[in-house]
This record gives structure tokens, sequence and C-alpha cells, in this order.
């Protein structure tokens, strides 16, 4: 029986450490019990042709696809049918011999029944005193000795037999829920219970999201992911200095996971957002971004739509991801319609690494996401919806950003990072995570622009957070809801209102607006129309002014705009142009880019650099549907308007010669016709 495999000389992975610092592309066969007998070689076939260079494959946790003698482990039965009696020493030794990496996936999440009765103790313990069993596994506590401690011995356990490239970690969490959505609440096993109540100074561990402590036990959960992370890393990388780890957090390898679900409201943005925000703030990190082939977990066997797939492989590749390709089972037992079109986007990736190897963050404007620790806390949905309310604003009009994480602003400036950008726009954060506010200040007084929308760096008692911006602190509460039906800003004087006769426009107000004191030196933009009756028809008047500004700014080298209601929320349930274009016009006079595009406001644009100059992505995204991503409409006669440019660029997809002409101090590209992507390189004069 074979005990593993050494590494082939001709194994790319062991040229040097830390492979994973350079672009690589990834095919996750996320194996059932059955595939225990795959043929690894007809695997690898299917892989390299995909245009992967990196296998995931079910190594060990809830079952081993190798003959594990640790008493914690539960062997695949289905070994027994398989020649060798090893699934991984196969697939290991196989892939070497084509410079094929390979990554053990391991899930310590669940242990089947009869080690759970033999250590209940590392069980996860409702609020109730129940554990949590799902398809007879029973769900272990990240706090306790299986995840703390056992895991160790079975990653040491794979180390000592292949040469594994490195490790991914499933469900490496809390499980609050289980596959069937079923909420079950929070860990109180006596680990969670002691720690906890260290962590918070003796307060009630919460039972879920509704109870008041529910929030510092998010922080404090993440705590815990985080500090078992490090050590699982520490220990993998002074054994296998050559070996990743890959989580979703405290990982030298982060992963995304890019999918679909029933019931849940599709953002069509979601993985451009989720990269960006990575790149941007952790760029020393690699991150691999795994696209889920099916609709939804209780849907394994439905193919996701194929465009919609496609945006997830190209939405990874144009923020700087590293792709990957997540199917259920061995390659050809599920008939997944979208694996083509996802080849064709993962060759792309291969055959231009050394592009993306060199591929920078290049967006100019960084617009603020706000922080997922504070999921709980009160108004962090309002704040995303107004986060995303921005975000259409910028992309439907082609002025290219990078998203950056609100939690990583400190960082991000002690880091240099916040230098290559003129803008930041914080969307309704409410009080900014330490350190921000004074990073914020000293960017604009090195000439950086900052906007702020609704209470953005304003503490819950009203105290303004940035000594540069235009207000001196808020008062009282902010309007919300039915108060503020019937209001409305507009960037003319409205001369005529005690007579109830408007000037255009008039833009809706919608979900809160916050009211300041400003400095006597800040400039007051537009006025608002505060709210009168709105029926009867016969009575909806009464609209005069009062003092109040759409907006207001302060300069003092660079510049703070300060827009106190949340017009991104509003864009975004209202999804009226003269909304988006009111917020665009109001901070026109901060946004400077090399870059614009005629092109319909369905193609997304993603400008990223290299050390040439940029490298501009174009995705159709006419095929939006509400839950997914259908068949694109072509699009023709779109142009391009780039200032500094060298006067030539690459068409890299379709491969055309670029149509060129000089235009004022850049050039124009005239582009061919697209169809669901394009890259364009465009060197940049010295």
């Amino acid at each position: 029986m074979s005990m593993g495999a050494k590494p082939s000389n001709n194994h790319a992975a062991t040229e040097g450490k830390e492979w994973w610092r350079s672009p690589f592309s990834v095919f996750q066969t996320n194996l059932q019990e059955v595939d225990a007998v795959m043929d690894v070689e007809r695997v690898l076939d299917i892989i390299e042709e995909h245009g992967a260079d990196t296998w995931l494959i079910n190594t060990g946790g809830i079952v081993s696809f190798y003959p594990s003698d640790l008493p914690f482990q539960t062997r695949n039965p289905f070994l027994a049918d398989r020649p060798s009696g090893d699934l991984i020493g196969d697939a290991v030794k196989a892939a070497h011999k084509r410079g094929i990496r390979v990554l053990a996936r391991c899930d310590f999440s669940k242990m089947s029944t009869h080690i759970a009765q033999e250590h209940p103790d590392w069980l996860f313990v409702s609020p109730k005193g129940e554990p949590q069993i799902y398809n007879t596994l029973y769900s272990a506590c990240p706090s306790a000795d299986y995840y703390q401690h056992r895991s160790l011995d079975i990653l040491d356990e794979i180390m000592e037999r292949y040469p594994v490239d490195g490790f991914f970690f499933n469900w490496f969490g809390f499980s609050e829920t289980d596959y069937s959505r079923v909420y079950h609440g929070v860990c109180h096993c006596q680990k969670c219970q002691a720690t906890f109540a260290e962590y918070s100074g003796g307060k009630e561990l919460p039972d879920g999201p509704g109870h008041a402590n529910y929030p510092e036990w998010l922080r404090f959960s993440n705590g815990v992911i985080r500090a078992l992370a490090t050590k699982i890393s520490d220990h993998i990388l002074s054994r296998r200095p050559d070996a990743a780890l890959v989580l979703s957090r405290g990982a030298p390898v982060i992963y995304y996971e890019a999918n679909n679900a029933f019931g849940r409201e599709l953002w069509h943005h979601s993985t451009s957002e989720n990269v960006s925000a990575h790149m941007t703030g952790l760029p020393e990190v690699s991150l691999m971004v795994n696209s889920v082939s099916f609709v939804d977990m209780p849907y394994r066997m439905a193919g996701e739509q194929p465009e919609h797939f496609a945006q997830y492989l190209l939405q990874a590749i144009a923020r700087g991801g590293n792709p990957s390709t997540y199917i259920m089972g061995a390659p050809g037992r599920i008939p997944y319609a979208n694996l083509p079109l996802a080849g064709e986007i993962s060759r792309f990736f291969r055959d231009h690494k050394d592009m993306y190897g060199q591929l920078q963050p290049g967006g100019g404007i960084a617009l603020a996401r706000p922080d997922r620790l504070r999921a709980a806390d009160p108004g962090y949905e309002d704040s995303v919806e107004e986060f995303r309310g921005l975000y259409s604003a910028f992309k439907e009009k082609h002025i290219p950003f990078d998203v950056v994480g609100a939690d990583l602003i400190a960082k991000m400036d002690a880091e240099g990072l916040l230098d290559k950008y003129r803008l930041v726009v914080l969307p309704d954060l409410g009080a900014l995570v330490a350190g921000a506010a004074a990073a914020l200040d000293r960017f604009v007084e090195a000439g950086g622009n900052v906007v702020l929308t609704g209470s953005s760096g304003v503490t819950g008692h009203g105290g303004v957070e940035l000594a540069t911006a235009p207000s001196i602190m808020r008062v009282g509460t902010p309007d919300k809801g039915q108060a503020l039906w019937a209001t409305y800003v507009s960037t003319s004087a409205q001369p005529e209102a005690q007579a109830f006769h408007y000037a255009a426009p008039t833009i809706p107000v919608y979900g809160s607006y916050a009211h300041f004191v400003w400095k006597p030196n800040a400039v007051r933009i537009g006025v608002m129309l505060p709210q009168a009756p709105f029926g009867p028809p016969e009575k909806c008047y009464g609209h005069v002014t009062g003092g109040e500004p759409a907006a207001a700014s302060a300069s003092r080298y660079g510049s703070v705009i300060q827009i106190p209601w949340s017009v991104g929320r509003t864009y975004r349930e209202f999804g009226t142009t003269e909304i988006r274009d009111y917020f665009l016009d109001t901070i026109r006079g901060v946004v400077d880019t090399p870059v614009a595009a005629d092109l319909p406001e369905q193609v997304e644009m993603i400008m990223g650099r290299d050390q040439s100059g940029l490298v501009i992505h174009l995705i159709n995204q006419t095929g939006a549907r509400r839950k997914s991503f259908g068949p694109h409409v072509p699009v023709d006669g779109g142009k391009l308007h780039i200032s500094g440019a060298a006067g030539t660029a690459e068409l890299l997809v379709s491969g055309a010669p670029a149509d060129i002409r000089n235009s004022g101090a850049g050039i124009e590209i005239a582009l061919p016709r697209l169809d669901l992507y394009e890259v364009i390189r465009v060197p940049l004069a010295r």
C-alpha cells in the first residue's frame, strides 16, 4: 500500500519558496466519498486543459482520502476499492510529474459519531446545551482541543507522508448555522464560556444576533479564528516553508468564495468589491477567488449560468486575484455547462501571467467599504446600501475606482498605500476605526481629497472626527424614515421657493439626513428643501429653504466635501440618473482620472497598472439579470480617451490592431466589437 510519494525533480513548486506570491490558477475537485476510486491521470488531463496549475483535493478532516492511522480521523471506506488504497498518494505523485501543485483540502468543522462520543469536549454546544448534528456528523468548536491541537496532528501526518504544496481549510469558523440554514446559536461550550468571559470582562455569552453582546462576540470569535490561523500557519511553515495555508482570514493566502444563493439578493459586483478591498489594503497577502460552479449548496448538481460564472473569474483577475474553479466530484460525473467558458478565461490568465504578476490597483479613487466586523452593529446594512449606491454611480459612468476596507485605512496610511489616491470616499460609515480619522487628516494636509456622506466620521454622540471636515459637530440624531419623506435637495438657490415655484433639479432625500454646525469658512453647496405634506395632492406644498445645505466643503491644501445625507442609498433605492449625476457633479472638482470612456453603463471598466502603464479590463455586463448574468449583447462603437499615453496600445483578448488617434494630451482608442470582455494595455509616457 502506497504511503505517499516523493516530490519529482521537475515539480515547479519546489523551485522556490512562497510560490503563491506569483500568479496561480486552481481547479478544486470537492470530492464525495465515492470519488476515492477516480482516475487521477484523467483528472489531471482536464485540469491542464482548463488552464490551471494547482489542484485542490479533499485530503483529511471529516473523511480522510488517504489511509490515516490517527484515531480521530475517519478513513474513507471506498479507499478499499482503490488498488493502492491511497488516493492522495496517487494524486500527488501524478500531479508533480506534470508540474502541477497539490493543495490538501481539510475540514475540521465536523466529525463522525464515534469520535464525537469519545470526545464530547470537542463539540459545539448550543445555548440550549445541545450538540449540532448534520447527516450523522457533529460540529466541532474552534475553541476546543480538536481544532486547537488535533488538527496539527492531522497536518503532521499529511506532511510526513506527502509533499503537498499547501493546505486549504473549509468551514474554518464557528458553526452558528448548518447546511440547511437552521440557526443553532453561538457556541456555549465550557471553553467558549470561559474565554468570552475573560475577553469581555465577565459579560454574558450571547445566544445569537438579537443579544446585546453579539457584536462583541463577533469580534471575539474573529480573534479566536485569527489566533488559531496564525498558530496553524506558523506550524506548517516551520516544517514546510514551501507550503501555503489558504484560509478566509489570517493566512499567507486568503480565499474569497464567489457564489450565488437562492433567497439572497444578488450584488452583481460582489467579486470585484471583495478582491479590490483585499488587494488595496493587503497587497502583501495573496488572494485566491474560489468560484462556485453550482447555483447553491442545496443544488450542487445544478450548474451556474455560464456567463454568471464567467463574471466571477473576470472580476477576480481584473482586480488582481488568482482564479479558482470549484466543482463537485470528479470531473465528468456532474455536467457543468459553465466549464468551457471558464476554461477560456483560465487559459487567458495562464497565457498572461507576466502581466498579472505585475498588476496593481490603479483606480485613483478609493471607495471605502464598511467594516464587516461591525455587521451586527446598528446602521451597518444602511451603510452597505450607501456603499453600493456610490459603487454603482462610479461604475456606470466609467470613473475608475478601487475599493478599500474602512478598517484598513490607518494601515494603508502607515504603509504609504493611500498615497496612490487623490480621492477617498466614505459612505455613511459612522464612527471610524482607531487611527483612520488622523490618517485621513494627514491625507488632506498632503493635498488629498475626502468625500463624506451621511454621518461618516461622526461619533454616536455627534462628534466630528476629521479636523479637516467642514463641520464642527452634528446636532441631535439624523432624520430618518418617514420623518424624511418628501424632503429634497437642490443645487439651485430656489429664489422663488416662498411662492412654491422651484428651479431644477429637485433631488429626493432618502435614508438619513444629518444636521451639522458648519465652520465659518465652510462653503455651502446647494440647499435643502425640508419636509412638507405629501398627501393628499391638494395639500402637497410648503417646501421652503431653511438654511440647511445639500453639501458643504472645506479646503486646506486638499479638500473635504461633506454630503450630510445618504445620497448613495437614495440612488440605490430610487435608481434615477438625476440622483447619480447630482452626486458626481457635486464631487466633480476632486475627481481626476486619466481615462474616460464612451461605453454603455452596462460595461464595467476596471483600471489597474503594471510596470509600463495602464491595464484596463472591460467586462460586458449587459446580460445582468435579477439573480444572475445571462448572455451578453455585443457592444459596438466604444471609445477610450487616455491622457498621458505614449501612443500605443494592445488589445489582448480580440488581438485586433488598436485604432488609435492623437487627442490633445493623450490618445483616443476606437474599440472593436466588445463581446464578453477585453483587456487593453496602454503604455504611459515616461
